[in-house]
């Protein structure tokens, strides 16, 4: 069976940005998807906790599925890794370092696990733009090569929210 997870940016809501069209795209092309909204992340600081919880409860998590997450979305699917065998992981502008904010601090109660996920995970891509606004291109390759991925840099996309169309991803399908 071939499934996607879907985790959504901070603040977003899941029929923003070019998440319903890559819905569309990968159900044409024979997924079955899940892109749960989490109204847990639009939370000024959101409990990965209760985000895990509602995932897990979903009982899709095995090594069959690939989980796409986009920026904070990144963070929780990397979290979901180390808990978890999974086929793929997608990472759209994440990063691996420790929080950016005060209001990702609930992601940070440790550092990373590279090791488990790099166990868990048959294949890590890393998806980043060279005029990300929140994090550098040199943090996202870091961070592909400390997960042993494949690194895909975009041009002129920024943090990849607003844009209704994301075919570059359709690579990895």
């Amino acid at each position: 069976m071939k499934k996607v997870l879907f985790l959504q940016s901070w603040y977003s809501n899941i029929t923003e940005n070019w998440y319903p069209w890559l819905e569309k795209e990968l159900k044409k092309k024979g997924y079955e998807t899940y892109f749960p909204d989490l109204p847990e992340i639009r939370k000024d600081v959101p409990d990965m906790a209760k985000i895990i919880n509602q995932i897990e409860s979903m009982k899709i998590l095995d090594k069959n599925t690939i989980v796409i997450g986009h920026s904070l979305g990144s963070l929780l699917a990397m979290r979901l890794a180390e808990r978890h065998k999974l086929k793929e992981l997608i990472l759209v502008s994440g990063w691996d370092f420790d929080e950016l904010t005060e209001g990702h601090k609930l992601f940070w109660k440790s550092k990373m696990d590279h090791s488990a996920i790099k166990a868990n995970v048959s294949k890590i891509f890393v998806v980043h733009s060279d005029n990300d606004p929140y994090i550098t291109a040199v943090q996202a390759e870091d961070m592909c090569k400390r997960l042993n991925g494949e690194f895909l840099l975009i041009i002129k996309l920024g943090h990849f929210t607003k844009i209704k169309k994301l075919s570059q991803l359709l690579r990895f399908f």
